[in-house]
C-alpha cells in the first residue's frame, strides 16, 4: 500500500524516463534531495505528464500525513533536468547510443534501445504490442538487433480479454444502468485510460453526455496538444469536444443526483473525486461503478472487489451499487512478452515490473533462454 522509494545510487550519469506514470517517474525528485543534479531524457509530452503527476503526489500526500522527501522546490528542480527528445532520432548519453522508440503504452511513453560499444540492449518500460483506440501498437518488427532485453512482465503470466468484448461490456452496463435511473461513474487512470474508454463508448455509439472529472481534466487538456503521439488525433479531438468537464462543486453535486455517466479518477479509489461520486450512490442499487483496470493488493478497488466496502473520508463504507471490473489494459500480454521475445531473440532477458517476474524468468530458463529477475538494487554485470 505505501512502497518503499528505491535506494539512490551513489552516482547517476543521467536518466531515461519511459513515461510520466508514478510509478516510473515519481522518486526522481528524491535525486534532487540528495543533491544530484542529472539531466532527465524524455519526450516532451512526458515532461507535462509529470509535472501534473508529481505536483498532485505532493498534495495527496500531505491529506493524507505521508513524508515523500521532497517537495515543490524539488519538482521545480526536476523539470528544469528535462531534455526533451523524440522518437526515433538517435542521442548521445556519454558514450552511449540511446534512441527512443514509441512503446504503445500511453502518449509518449517510450522504449530505450542503447547501443555501447558493439552490444545492444532494450528496456521496453511499460510497452504494448496491440494497438487501442488511443495508441498505436509498439512495432517490436522495426527494433534493431538486440543482445540484452529488460522487458516488464506485469502481465507475463496472463492473456488479456478481447478488446472488442470489454468495449461491447462497457456500452451495455451504461445503457442498462441510465435505462434504470441510475448514475453511471466509471474510475480510470488520469492519463490516457479514461480517454481510452470514453473513446470506446463514442465508437460504440454511445451520444449521451459524457462528464470527466478529477485529474483527467487536466492531463487530456495536455494530450489534446500533441497530435503525433497518438494513433488517431481526429478521433481523439471529436471524443474530447464531446465531453463535458465538471468545473465545480455545484456542478459535481447536481450531475450526482441525476442518471449520468462521469469518468473520474483516481483508478484504483485511492481519493479524487471518485470518492465523492461513490458516497453518494453507495446504496443506489440501479447505479453503477465501473472500474477500468487492475486493482494492486492494498487499494481501496482491490478491497472495494474483495469486501464490498472501502475508505471514504476515513469512515468505512458498504457499497451496494454494482461494481464491475473490466480490462482496459495498456501493458503487453503474456503472448506479447513471448512474441517480442520470440522476435528479438535477445542472449539475455531481464525480466522487471512484475509481481511473477522471478516466476517469469524461471519458465524461461526451462526452455533454455537465458533469463533473470533482479532484486530492487541489484547491480547487473553483462
Amino acid at each position: 500500500q505505501h512502497p518503499e522509494f528505491p535506494p539512490i545510487p551513489e552516482e547517476v550519469d543521467a536518466v531515461l524516463l519511459t513515461h510520466a506514470h508514478l510509478d516510473h517517474s515519481g522518486a526522481l525528485p528524491r535525486l534532487v534531495s540528495h543533491g544530484m543534479e542529472v539531466p532527465i531524457y524524455a519526450l516532451d509530452i512526458t515532461k507535462y505528464y509529470t509535472e501534473l503527476l508529481l505536483y498532485d503526489s505532493i498534495k495527496v500526500a500531505k491529506l493524507k500525513g505521508h513524508n515523500l522527501g521532497y517537495g515543490e522546490r524539488e519538482v521545480k528542480k526536476t523539470l528544469e533536468n528535462f531534455r526533451t527528445i523524440d522518437f526515433n532520432i538517435p542521442f548521445k548519453v556519454g558514450d552511449l547510443e540511446v534512441t527512443a522508440i514509441d512503446a504503445g503504452h500511453i502518449p509518449g511513453s517510450a522504449m530505450f534501445h542503447v547501443n555501447y560499444d558493439g552490444t545492444s540492449l532494450l528496456y521496453t518500460g511499460d510497452f504494448n504490442t496491440v494497438e487501442s483506440r488511443l495508441m498505436p501498437p509498439a512495432r517490436i518488427e522495426d527494433i534493431p538487433k538486440v543482445d540484452i532485453l529488460i522487458t516488464e512482465t506485469t502481465y507475463a503470466k496472463k492473456e488479456h480479454p478481447p478488446r472488442d468484448k470489454q468495449e461491447i461490456l462497457l456500452k451495455e452496463t451504461v445503457m442498462e444502468t441510465l435505462n434504470s435511473g441510475g448514475a453511471v461513474i466509471i474510475a480510470g487512470f488520469a492519463i490516457g485510460r479514461l480517454l481510452e474508454v470514453a473513446m470506446a463508448l463514442r465508437a460504440r455509439g454511445f451520444k449521451g453526455d459524457i462528464f470527466l472529472d478529477g485529474m483527467a481534466r487536466k492531463s487530456t487538456e495536455i494530450t489534446s496538444e500533441f497530435s503525433n503521439k497518438v494513433r488517431n488525433y481526429e478521433e481523439m479531438s471529436l471524443t474530447i469536444r464531446s465531453m463535458i468537464p465538471v468545473r465545480d462543486w455545484g456542478m459535481r453535486e447536481r450531475i450526482a443526483k441525476r442518471p449520468s455517466v462521469v469518468l473520474t479518477t483516481s483508478g484504483m479509489l485511492e481519493g479524487g473525486p471518485v470518492h465523492y461520486y461513490v458516497r453518494e450512490r453507495k446504496e443506489d442499487e440501479s447505479s453503477s461503478l465501473i472500474l477500468t483496470g487492475y486493482q494492486v493488493d492494498g487499494s481501496e478497488g482491490r478491497r472495494l472487489l474483495e469486501e464490498g466496502r472501502m475508505e471514504i473520508d476515513g469512515e468505512d463504507n458498504w457499497v451496494t451499487m454494482k461494481v464491475n471490473q473490466l480490462n482496459f489494459s495498456a501493458h503487453v500480454s503474456r503472448s506479447g512478452i513471448l512474441r517480442t521475445i520470440r522476435e528479438l531473440d535477445p542472449r539475455e532477458v531481464v525480466a522487471v515490473h512484475g509481481d511473477r517476474a522471478h516466476e517469469f524468468a524461471d519458465e524461461l530458463e526451462k526452455v533454455g533462454i537465458s533469463a533473470y529477475s533482479p532484486e530492487i538494487g541489484e547491480t547487473i554485470a553483462f
